[in-house]
């Protein structure tokens, strides 16, 4: 019978987070965040504070909130296109649907 609560692979062998590469992680968690990062994450108060110049501090974050919703924004068409692209296939998987869809097209 199934396990139950096993959340798909169950507990053998190498079942936890994946890690891709071992090194890279390891070099990731030391480093920390990166520069840009960083300035993301402040506010345009404090960027204004470090440049001593409250215009310049907002317009940076404005900058910054700007890339970062156009990323975000990428990131979703991306990922709508995936589902898209693996719904497609599993039509074509299944003739009887795709030749639902072609009569009501």
């Amino acid at each position: 019978s199934h396990e139950r609560g096993s959340g798909g692979k169950g507990g053998v062998g190498n079942s936890g987070a994946a890690k891709k590469n071992a090194m890279a992680s390891a070099a990731s968690a030391r480093r920390g965040p990166t520069a840009g990062q960083l300035l993301i994450l402040k506010t345009s108060k404090k960027l204004g504070t470090m440049l001593k110049d409250p215009v310049a501090g907002d317009a940076i974050h404005k900058e910054l909130r700007t890339l970062v919703g156009r990323q975000d924004a990428i990131k979703r068409q991306q990922m709508r296109d995936e589902a898209t692209r693996q719904r497609l296939l599993q039509m074509k998987r299944k003739s009887w649907l795709q030749a639902r869809v072609d009569v009501q097209t």
